[in-house]
C-alpha cells in the first residue's frame, strides 16, 4: 500500500501513509462488526410508489407522500458526436 502511495503521491504521500498506518497501530483501535438489523412486520410490505404512504407524527401532525404519477419515464438522448452547429 505504501508503494500505491508513493507513485500516485510521491514521498510526501508516502510520508503521510506511514504516519496514519503508525498511529492506527498506537491507537489499537478495531473497527465494531454491527450484525444486521432485522425488523418483523404483520403483513406484506405496501407499495409506496403506487399507493402513496400517510404517516402521523403526533396528534397534530401528519406527513403525506402521494403516489407517483403514471407518466412516461423522461428518455436521455446523448448528442451526437461529430457534429457542431455554428
Amino acid at each position: 500500500m505504501m508503494e500505491r502511495a508513493k507513485a500516485r503521491h510521491g514521498s510526501l504521500g508516502a510520508m503521510v501513509f506511514s504516519g496514519m498506518l503508525g498511529l492506527e497501530k498506537i491507537l489499537g483501535r478495531k473497527p465494531k462488526d454491527e450484525g444486521a438489523v432485522i425488523w418483523e412486520a404483520s403483513g406484506e410490505p405496501e407499495d409506496i410508489d403506487a399507493d402513496g404512504i400517510s404517516i402521523a407524527l403526533d396528534d397534530e401532525t401528519q406527513v403525506v407522500s402521494h403516489p407517483n404519477s403514471q407518466r412516461e419515464p423522461r428518455r436521455i438522448r446523448k448528442r451526437r458526436s461529430g457534429t457542431t452547429t455554428d
